[in-house]
This record gives structure tokens, sequence and C-alpha cells, in this order.
């Protein structure tokens, strides 16, 4: 986030280092086999996510109601089907299951996102099973009626990983049980291969608490229909840092091929829930 401050400048070792990372990079990297994502399992990290997130103010937004009630329309529940939100995040959308009567796990990656989760759950008496845990490491077996990962969650993940999870999910579900996933649309020759750059100097941001410098990069990469955000973060007296996050685009052929190699049976693809997402319905068969 760019603020209005005082001129910063870090040292000048720091300084030179910052101009030779970037300097460095004059190849543009492949998403997913060159960077990953961000350290979201890291404790300084979550918590910095979850401030800046400001998410104790979604839990009341009617987006968050639009969003549960267009998730119930979707999985067609039974009444008090057993659910599982995959990278629950704040647990907002689990939260509002449980209050329309869904027996409710959800499951991330973030300590501080799952301790904020547990916390307004058992303020508001719900017993939700928020757990810290790696959706890539899922286990469970013929345990739920339902599955959702919302926000473009599919598009989080490479398109192995992604297929790992799906197979993941389609074990942890009940036969005919239904899975609702969003995804990052991909345009065609409308998303085109673009490079931008934007230097920003802050007194905090998701990736330090502390006064910096950061320079910002912007790709997207045509081979690979995947898209990178790399932050380049240096202190005024630290080493720099840079911290990356990839995300994926599908067509609907990439869509449908991820989830029949997981034994679902697709049933539905329709918008999303913003401009450029869309979603897949799909049954396990």
């Amino acid at each position: 986030m760019a603020v209005d401050v005082q001129p910063i400048l870090p040292s000048s070792n720091a300084f030179d280092e910052f101009i030779r990372a970037v300097g460095d990079k004059r190849e543009q990297p492949r998403p997913w086999a060159d960077l990953g994502t961000y350290p979201w399992s890291e404790e300084d990290f979550s918590a910095r996510y979850v401030r800046r997130a400001n998410y104790q103010q979604l839990y009341d937004m009617q987006e968050t109601g639009d969003e549960v009630e267009d998730i119930i329309a979707q999985l067609k529940p039974p009444a008090k089907a057993k659910l599982l939100d995959l990278c629950a995040g704040n647990g907002r959308h689990a939260i509002a299951m449980a209050l329309r009567g869904y027996k409710m796990t959800g499951i991330d990656i973030g300590p501080g996102a799952v301790a904020l989760a547990r916390d307004t759950a058992r303020n508001l008496g719900l017993g939700i099973d928020f757990r810290q845990l790696d959706v890539l490491h899922i286990s469970f077996e013929d345990s739920f009626d339902g599955a959702y990962l919302t926000c473009a969650g599919m598009s989080d993940f490479s398109p192995s990983d992604a297929r790992t999870i799906l197979q993941l999910v389609e074990r942890s579900l009940v036969p005919g049980g239904t899975f609702s996933g969003e995804y990052l649309e991909k345009a065609g020759d409308r998303q085109a291969e673009r490079r931008a750059w934007q230097f920003v100097q802050a007194d905090s941001s998701l990736f330090l608490d502390v006064p910096h410098l950061q320079l910002d990069e912007r790709f997207y990469d045509a081979q690979t229909s995947a898209e990178v955000e790399r932050a380049y973060v240096v202190p005024t007296d630290g080493r720099t840092r840079a911290f990356t996050r990839c995300r994926q685009y599908y067509d609907e052929a990439g869509v449908r091929d991820l989830l029949e190699s997981a034994r679902f049976e697709v049933v539905a693809l329709a918008p999303g829930s913003a401009a450029g997402i869309r979603k897949v319905v799909a049954k396990k068969t």
C-alpha cells in the first residue's frame, strides 16, 4: 500500500542489493516452475494478511450472504449436511453456512486466519471444526456431502497441484457429493502478454511491518496461461526479499479436464462471484 510519508532510503549496501536483485531479472521467469506463491503458513505473514484484509468487517457484508446463498444453490445440500470449506480463510463463508444449520469443517494453511475463524465461531456459539491444514494434504474419506472453494481459489495452485487437490476432495465426498469451485477465466487472445512495474514507498505492507521500499512486478505468461505478482522489498536497514504469487487461468476445456481426471462429472459452468471469475459445479460419480 502506497502512503504519504517522509522520504526514506535504505543504506547504500541494501539499496545496491535491491538494484542488483531487480537488474538480474532480465529474463521473464516461468510461473510455477521458477516461482511459487506467498508464504501463507508463516505466522508473521498470516497475521499481516489477516490485519490488512480487515476480515472482521467482512462477516456482516451482504456480499458474504449472497455468496453463501449461491453456494447452497450450487451444492443443493440436504438439511444439516456436512460440508467442507476449502481454503476457508477467516471462515466467513463457513460461519454463514453454520448459521444456516449446516455442519461445517473449514481448512486453511494460514495460522492467523484459522485463529480468527475459531475465535469468531466460538464467540457466536458455533461448533465449527476449523483446522490449520494444507489442502494438498487432506485425508478425509467419504466424509462430506459437499465441498466448495471460493474466491477463484482453484487458480491459486499450479495445474498439477489443483489436480491433486481435486482427487483428494473427490475422496472426501460421499457418493453423489457435489463440489463447487471458482477459477480465473482464460480470456484467449484478449489476455495479452504484459509486464508492468510499480515503485512504491510504504510504512508497512503485507510483506513487512517496518518502513520499506517496494518494487511491484506483474506479468501474464501466455505460454502457461498464468499470471505472476512479485514484490521486491527492502527495509531501511535490511536485505532485499522477494515475495511471489502465481495465479492460473483456465478455459472450459482445461477445467473439465481437471475435474474429469479426478473422477468428477461436470454438471454446470457459470459466471463467478466477480468479473473474470467462473464457477464450476461437479458431482462425484
